[in-house]
């Protein structure tokens, strides 16, 4: 693999998308990064986000970053359809990229990104930031330590109550809009984080509200090996509920409530052994509490890890592949194909 050998990876951003919110502060403030440069179709926005972020270069096009030697990585917050393309554009460039989830929308496209990141010896990270906190990291550690048993059941609520006046692309069918595709994938993913499995069966269903011509809310039953099984339900209707994740084993259980993506201050992950019912006879659940931890800037420091071989990137292709798979099943179950 191509590496970053002096200095910190130099990040190129692809479009002002308002995600960069949220990432370009986790740059800003990540160990192994450095803001270099922000591109955009209006010459004009790139110039006032690039002023305003601190970065060295504003770019009047796309081509125009990746043309640029001095950018190492890219990260790429452009629509779901967008993907595929730039990604492999920016691999095709000789760099490393950071692609918001879903990485694509279809297996074909995420062996077609492979191909490309193994032609130019580059890595690629699907941008799912929850994975690389303190809570989830502790969930994965209490589960394979035992603390619940054999995990058997796992259920994820994510609800995020969206009505917009006028166009907003997560209700654009034809940007691979809806609930599935922008919060889905993050349910896929977890369920398949903590089971460590890959599902066998999956069956859904969805619902678009008056008006809208993608799906608002849906529900899926991911059925994995040996009996275990996966309950998903997320929605733009509801706001999220208070589960978030729980995992349910043969001898325990573990919550994590809220998201803990929203800049909350601290997230909590309660676990309990079975033996006692909870609140009986002074029996209370184990609460661990964490203080907040910036997920964007430790998704980027961990890329950047990978990129100076310091340490190995943890969740590559094949998981980003595994995960598209899940999704295919889940949209075509939904619309009674599957």
């Amino acid at each position: 693999m191509g590496l970053v050998t002096t200095g910190v990876p130099r990040w190129g951003i692809l479009g002002v998308a308002g995600i960069n919110d949220a990432v370009i502060p986790g740059i800003l403030a990540a160990a192994n990064a450095e803001l270099h440069g922000i591109a955009s179709r209006r010459p004009e926005a790139a110039a006032t986000e690039a002023e305003r972020r601190g970065a060295a270069r504003a770019y009047g096009s796309y081509d125009e970053l990746l043309a640029d030697d001095d950018v190492d990585v890219v990260y790429i917050p452009l629509p779901n359809t967008l993907h595929t393309e730039w990604t492999i554009k920016a691999l095709e460039a000789g760099k490393h990229v950071l692609c918001e989830k879903p990485l694509a929308t279809s297996a074909q496209e995420v062996e077609r990104i492979r191909e490309a990141a193994e032609r130019a010896d580059k890595l690629v990270l699907e941008a799912f930031m929850y994975r690389f906190t303190p809570r989830w990291q502790r969930a994965v550690e209490l589960l394979e330590e035992g603390a619940v048993g054999d995990p058997r059941t796992v259920r994820v609520g994510l609800g995020f109550k969206q009505h917009y006046p006028d166009y907003n692309i997560r209700f654009d069918p034809a940007m691979a809009g809806g609930v599935t595709w922008d919060m889905g994938c993050y349910a896929v993913n977890m369920s398949r984080l903590l089971l460590r499995a890959e599902p066998e069966s999956v069956r859904a269903t969805a619902y678009s509200r008056p008006g809208e011509t993608v799906d608002t809310t849906s529900n899926a039953l991911l059925s994995f090996p040996e009996g275990r099984t996966a309950l998903a339900h997320v929605s733009f209707d509801y706001v999220n509920p208070h589960s978030q994740v729980e995992v349910i084993g043969t001898d325990g259980w573990l919550s994590m409530p809220g998201t803990g993506m929203r800049g909350e201050p601290y997230t909590r992950l309660l676990h309990h052994r079975f033996g006692d019912e909870i609140y009986l006879d002074g029996v209370e659940p184990v609460v661990e509490e964490f203080e907040y931890a910036d997920p964007y800037r430790l998704e980027v420091e961990h890329l950047g890890a990978a990129i100076l071989g310091e340490a190995p990137l943890q969740y590559g292709l094949d998981d980003a592949l595994a995960n598209v798979r899940v999704l295919e099943r889940w949209i075509a179950s939904a619309k009674g194909d599957g």
